[in-house]
């Protein structure tokens, strides 16, 4: 009896599910071509995640393609139809997850393809596209590496009238770099994807005014394909067109109604014969409002910055590699000059603390703490702890002791190497020697995540 229950309450669920969501699949049943439903909220979902799935919380994906729609999970390659029932049919055979998170998915002559991704410390510029008759996704050449994960580092705009995709994007250095170069945040790349022949521009345009710096990345920005992204900042919106490089801007009063119902963060949006259509889940209530060019004034504006470098001269390749070979060695005299200026400086720095460059076989009035910095004890404590139990230290303890465990990957990294490195420093100032007290290994489980150890030979002189 109560198994008979419980399956009829299931019954009333799902049917309350669709009726809830009727207006919705009956407007997406009518539709032709393909267009992307995108979510005001990440959180959003048109309905649960299937059973069995290790990523549950991954981002809902949903497209439409001549009235059928579509969910993919993204990060995890796995593609469902959605029936009007809401019932779920599962297309693929995929068992790999976890290297596109916050990959592009479009579709291009009735083909399902996906671009780009995070995942494993790395952002990814792989093209994919799924095969319907072995249901397995499959890599597609590209020219280069543009890397980009939708949501995370990139605005994606498809161009289908040009057969394009532009993406406007930061660039971030992948995290198992070694030393990777200071980045400037506040610039944002334009690059462009050819589909016809998988290329990108050669080289990628700059975003030229603080306008596009500060919000084209933001969670207001809207993609609507067939015109351009529209974007907010200080109570006016911009829509910028790629295909055309233009900049405009729209009417303050339409503006305005847009931005109240993007704002409340609630449901989806998908722009489709000249209307932007706007989803209430809650109320099932799909809300329409006229928007085409012709409510939008040309912005005189740039929309990129000229570095477009002129080559209409015919270089003298002698005289290049001479001048190449001259600037390479003023180059590298002038990183040995900084270097060594940068050690001087960090002995002279340890020596006005009262420490002399004598063995750390002698005992010391002067313990080697005494010239760390708080941050720098704090970490180092947490090495000596684990290494005496014989145990390593994490990059998570690490992180931890740095007190960024919940900051960015990248700022995690970097506050990481830089407090081990200069811990490494000032011990073989101390010890006068070239041997490192903090040394980094590979875990045994994952190949690509490391771990801290203290050497043994300094274990227990170090106070």
């Amino acid at each position: 009896m109560r198994l008979r229950q419980l399956f009829l309450i299931l019954i009333l669920l799902v049917a309350s599910r669709v009726t809830a969501q009727k207006n919705l699949l009956q407007f997406l049943a009518k539709q032709k071509g393909s267009f992307e439903l995108q979510l005001l909220n990440k959180e959003t979902k048109l309905v649960p995640t299937p059973v069995g799935l290790t990523c549950s919380d991954s981002r809902h994906d949903y497209f439409v393609n001549d009235g059928k729609l579509y969910l993919q999970i993204n990060g995890t390659g796995k593609l469902f139809t959605i029936d009007s029932s809401l019932a779920l049919t599962r297309l693929d055979n995929t068992c790999y997850e976890g290297y596109n998170y916050g990959s592009y998915t479009y579709i291009r002559n009735n083909k399902i393809f996906n671009l780009g991704g995070w995942g494993f410390w790395q952002f990814n510029s792989g093209l994919r596209y799924f095969d319907t008759t072995s249901k397995e996704w499959f890599r597609e050449p590209i020219n280069k590496e543009v890397q980009l994960a939708k949501h995370m580092n990139a605005l994606v705009y498809p161009d289908k009238v040009n057969d394009v995709i532009y993406v406007a994007y930061h660039v971030y250095p992948n995290s198992y770099i070694k030393n990777p170069s200071d980045v400037k945040n506040d610039t944002i790349y334009m690059q462009c994807l050819d589909l016809k022949t998988n290329n990108w521009w050669n080289t990628p345009k700059i975003l030229s005014d603080k306008i596009f710096l500060e919000t084209i990345l933001n969670t207001n920005s809207l993609v609507l394909p067939g015109l351009g992204i529209l974007t907010e900042s200080y109570n006016h919106m911009y829509l910028i067109n790629p295909a055309n490089q233009k900049l405009y801007e729209i009417e303050n009063e339409i503006g305005g109604t847009i931005m109240n119902y993007v704002a409340s963060k609630n449901g989806l949006y998908f722009y489709k014969d000249d209307k932007l259509h706007i989803y209430n889940p809650q109320l099932d209530s799909i809300v329409s409002l006229p928007l085409s060019m012709t409510k939008f004034s040309e912005v005189a504006k740039p929309l990129y910055k000229n570095i477009t470098p002129n080559f209409s001269e015919k270089l003298d390749l002698t005289k290049l590699l001479f001048s190449c070979a001259i600037a390479l060695l003023f180059v590298i005299i002038v990183v040995l000059f900084f270097k060594n200026k940068h050690l001087q400086k960090i002995q002279q720095t340890i020596t006005a603390g009262g420490l002399h460059k004598k063995s750390i076989e002698v005992n010391k009035q002067v313990e080697f703490s005494d010239n760390l910095t708080e941050i720098e004890k704090s970490v180092l404590d947490i090495l000596v702890e684990y290494s005496k139990q014989g145990a390593p230290t994490s990059i998570d303890q690490i992180n931890r002791a740095l007190g960024v465990k919940n900051k960015e990957v990248t700022i995690q990294n970097k506050l990481r190497s830089d407090t081990l490195q200069m811990i490494n420093k000032k011990f073989m100032v101390f010890a006068s020697t070239n041997d490192t007290l903090v040394e980094r290994e590979k875990t045994a489980l994952d190949k690509r995540v490391y771990q801290y150890k203290l050497n043994e030979r300094y274990l227990n002189k170090i106070k």
